[in-house]
This record gives C-alpha cells, structure tokens and sequence, in this order.
C-alpha cells in the first residue's frame, strides 16, 4: 500500500488514540462507525501493524501504535497551528510596523502613542513622510514590505490598494489668537486682504486649491511664505499678523494658540484614506493597528483627543 501522507487517515488514527473506541472517535469527526472502520482498515495496512486489539472496554492499542501516539500529536497540532488563523496578542507582540502619512497627520495621530504603548509594550511603531512618494513608490513599499500603511488623500494612492476612510472634513482660516481682525465672519474680500503663509508639503510650493479657487473667481491672495510642516506655520502665525489655511481638525487641536473662521471660499473637503496592501490585508497585528488608528481619527475629528498625558487612557 501506498505511505503517502493522508491527513484524513491521521486525523482518524488521532481520534481513536484519544477515543480507544470506534463508535466514540466516529463521533468526534462527525462520521459514521463503517467509515471509521474502514479508515482504520487502511490505517493497518499502511503501517502493517493491527494497531489496536478489541478487548472488553473498547480497544487497546498496540505498541506501534502507542510509539505513532506520541509523534502524532506534536504533528498534528504543528499541522493545526499552520493552517489556524494566527492569534495575536497586543500584550506580547513584538511586531514593528511603519506607517507613512504627513506630518500634519502624524501630529494629529500623535497622543495615539501613549494608548498603543500601554497595550502593546513591545510593538514598534515606525513614522514616515509621505510626502515625496509617487504612486509607484508607495505601491512597491507596500508590496515589498518596506512600508505597512499610508495615510494620504485618494488622489495620492494606488488604486489597487486595500483602504478605510478616515475623516471628511472641512477647511478653516487660523490666525494668532489677539489678532487684529475680531469681525464675526470673514469675508472674501478679508481673506485676500491677509498676508498668508502657505503649508507645502512637498516643500517650496505657493500654490494650491486655493489659489485655483480663488483664480476662478478672479480674486488671489498673498502667500509671503511656504513651509514644509505645520509645526513651522503654527509657529510663525502665533507670532506675527499672517494667516494660513489649515484642516478642521488641525485647527481645533492648535485652538490654545489660534483662533479660525470657517473658509470664505469652498475649496471642497478633506478627506483621509488609510490604504494598505492585500499581503497584510488577514495579518491580525496590522487589522488591529489599523482599528485603532481609525479610532485615534475619529477621536480627532470630534474633538475628544486629550491634550494632556492624564487623559491617555483607553483603547
């Protein structure tokens, strides 16, 4: 007979090992008696050997088979655990995981830290810009293992990628908290008025969709500067007379040191994609970073991030 390995037939042998009866093991895989019988029939001629002798409490297996009971159930449970969805413990991981995203984002994200520590001690977390990639260089990160996720908006992504909204959102003018325009709304004319400061993520731009709206409209504004992070505009508007255009979100959490207006013109929303590639897509380390990264925005969004190390607790 044939020593090709039949999964079935271990799997048979392991339940009658367990069961020392036919009519019990049958039972335990949900077949019938003669099914088992004949599967045992095999099971003898594949290791030539009775394997069990009937005896008045059932059967008692022999010495071969007492010598394959001890084998078997190493393999088989290394069998189980191949084929077992993996388990992840956040308490244990030690996985590291790289996330791109601006550093708008990435500041935003940022008391998120604090909360993932405190349930996953061991696990890495690994900021990139993302900035400067093209579509093909995330696609390749991502596939190659290089990057994990990015967050970005869904004209920056591949569109072959797994993705999860983030946040929709709208945009506001912010400025120094004791500036000199106290109006209660801000009009067009006001905002082309200002002097702004241009945030350019890739760096040395003076345009964006706001000067495309504004041109539509044949109206402009006065960027005096561009800077490449949030942190160098929050600085330089707290500072000085100068306004700039940041998200909903940035500008509810910088609310200690600039005030806003809703924008004047509409230059449509923001909106957050978090996208990742199908090799990670059942990996359950990274499903569930990436819940409680979808958790830390929409904390953003409604405004219940805390601020301060004491409010940190929680998932």
């Amino acid at each position: 007979m044939s020593k090709r390995l039949d999964l079935n037939l271990l799997q048979a042998l392991e339940a009658l090992l367990a069961e020392r009866n036919v009519t019990r093991a049958a039972v335990r895989l949900h077949t019938t008696q003669p099914a088992l019988s004949a599967q045992l029939a095999r099971l003898r001629r594949m290791f030539d050997d009775p394997l069990f002798i009937p005896s008045s409490r059932g059967m008692t297996p022999t010495p071969r088979a007492l010598e394959i009971e001890e084998r078997l159930s190493e393999l088989m449970n290394g069998l189980r655990t191949v084929v077992s969805p993996a388990r992840f413990d956040p308490a244990t991981s030690a996985e590291t995981i790289s996330l791109a995203a601006t550093d708008a984002t990435q500041f935003l994200l940022a008391p998120m830290l604090q909360r993932l520590h405190a349930m996953a001690p061991n696990l890495r977390v690994a900021g990139r810009p993302v900035q400067r990639l093209t579509k093909p260089e995330i696609d390749r990160l991502l596939a190659s293992g290089q990057l994990d996720m990015v967050i970005g908006t869904p004209g920056l992504l591949p569109d072959d990628l797994r993705a999860r909204v983030l946040n929709v959102e709208n945009y506001r003018c912010v400025m120094r908290k004791d500036h000199p325009f106290d109006e209660q709304e801000m009009t067009v004319d006001d905002f082309c008025a200002f002097e702004h400061i241009f945030v350019s993520p890739f760096g040395g731009d003076f345009r964006g969709d706001v000067d495309t709206t504004l041109e539509a409209l044949g109206r402009a504004r006065r960027v005096v500067a561009s800077v490449p992070s949030v942190l160098v505009a929050t600085r330089i508007l707290e500072t000085s007379n100068f306004v700039g255009v940041f998200s909903e979100s940035l500008a509810r959490r910088e609310a200690h040191l600039l005030r806003s207006y809703p924008l004047p013109i509409d230059i449509g929303k923001l909106q957050l994609v978090l996208a990742w590639h199908e090799r990670t897509h059942v990996n359950p380390a990274h499903q569930w970073f990436r819940d409680r990264v979808a958790t830390a925005m929409k904390r953003v969004a409604e405004g219940s991030e805390p601020k301060t190390y004491e409010g940190l607790a929680g998932p």
